[in-house]
């Protein structure tokens, strides 16, 4: 099981600057369904990607961490992420590294997801959506609804046009 998953963590996160292909993804993907021991063979395999030093690399890991946080199992890599943040750790990259700057704000945002999802219990982008509403001050809307900003400002941080203008 864990060479096919090391196969398919190498096949999307290949160096070449392009999206990683469906078919790598939609495997990774499958590993969210089988819980915490799947998600936690994609991490063992992730590792050294993480910790690359090219950053198409590591930016191509984060979006595989991305995509299993939005498109796996529900609350399944957050959870793992929430109780193993040092799972995600990257390479140091400098502002003066290419990119450098844009992999340690989207791992920030990663990260600030996580940590959000470990304090709240609600992953506020897949299924947040009106709990704000109704909500009271005594049942922690103010603490929420600072876990929602804290994200929003993590994510702001990233600046995609600057991938863009990689390609």
């Amino acid at each position: 099981m864990s060479g096919s998953f090391e196969k398919s963590v190498k096949g999307a996160t290949k160096i070449k600057l392009a999206a990683p292909k469906a078919k790598y993804v939609e495997h990774i993907l499958k590993a969210t369904h089988a819980g915490e021991a799947g998600v936690a063979e994609i991490f063992r395999a992730l590792q050294n990607r993480l910790r690359d030093s090219t950053w198409t690399i590591v930016f191509k890991a984060l979006i595989i961490v991305h995509l299993m946080i939005r498109e796996g199992e529900p609350q399944v890599t957050l959870k793992y992420l929430a109780e193993s943040p040092s799972k995600l750790a990257i390479s140091n990259f400098s502002d003066v590294q290419a990119q450098g700057t844009n992999i340690r704000h989207y791992y920030s945002y990663v990260l600030t997801r996580a940590k959000a999802f470990r304090d709240t219990k609600v992953d506020w982008v897949r299924e947040g959506q009106g709990r704000l509403k109704k909500q009271t001050v005594d049942k922690g809307l103010l603490r929420e609804t600072e876990s929602v900003q804290i994200q929003v400002n993590a994510l702001l941080k990233c600046d995609v046009s600057k991938v863009i203008a990689s390609l």
